[in-house]
C-alpha cells in the first residue's frame, strides 16, 4: 500500500509538471515590435525590453552624445551609432568585421530567457555599465516548477486523505 501511495504520488508530480510545461508553451501570438533605443553615456532608453517568444523586433538605434555600440547577446549582432544620425552599421561578429548601413535592425526573439544589450564600443569612462536587457518570455522554468509543486502538494494530500481513510 505504501509503495502504491509514494507512486501515486510521483505520477501526479510528474502530470503537474508537464501540465506547467505545456501552459509555458501557449504563448501569445508573435506579432512585430518596433523599439527605438536611444544610448547616450551610460545608458540606453529604453534599457528593459521585454518580448514574447517568436515575436519580430525592429530596432532603430539612435546616439545621443558620442559613438556608442549595441551588443545583443546570443543573438550574434553588433551595431556601431554615430551621433545624430538616423543609419548606422550592424555586423553579425561571428561573420567578422563586415559592417553594413542600415536603419534597423529585425530579430526574431526565438530563444526564451534574459539577454543582455550592451555597448560595445568605448564610450567613456563608465562604459563597462552602459547596459540593457532583453526579456523574451514567458519563463519555462517558473511554469514547470509551479506544477511540479502544485502536483506534489496535490499528491501529499490525495496520499494523506487515502492513508486516513483506510484507517
Amino acid at each position: 500500500m505504501k509503495i502504491k501511495l509514494i507512486a501515486i504520488v510521483i505520477i501526479i508530480t510528474i502530470v503537474g509538471g508537464i501540465v506547467g510545461v505545456l501552459v509555458s508553451l501557449i504563448v501569445a501570438k508573435p506579432e512585430r515590435r518596433d523599439f527605438l533605443i536611444k544610448a547616450r553615456q551610460y545608458s540606453y532608453e529604453p534599457d528593459r525590453i521585454e518580448v514574447n517568444y517568436n515575436d519580430t523586433l525592429h530596432i532603430r538605434l539612435i546616439s545621443m552624445d558620442v559613438v556608442h555600440g549595441f551588443y545583443l547577446e546570443n543573438y550574434d549582432i553588433d551595431a556601431e551609432i554615430s551621433p545624430n544620425i538616423k543609419s548606422f552599421k550592424v555586423r553579425k561578429p561571428s561573420l567578422g568585421y563586415n559592417w553594413k548601413d542600415t536603419s534597423e535592425i529585425v530579430v526574431i526573439a526565438n530563444q526564451r530567457g534574459k539577454f543582455r544589450f550592451r555597448c560595445s564600443h568605448t564610450c567613456g569612462n563608465m562604459h563597462p555599465f552602459m547596459q540593457g536587457i532583453l526579456i523574451v518570455k514567458p519563463n519555462m522554468m517558473l511554469f514547470t516548477s509551479i506544477g511540479i509543486i502544485l502536483g506534489l502538494l496535490i499528491g501529499l494530500l490525495l496520499m494523506f486523505y487515502l492513508r486516513i481513510r483506510n484507517k
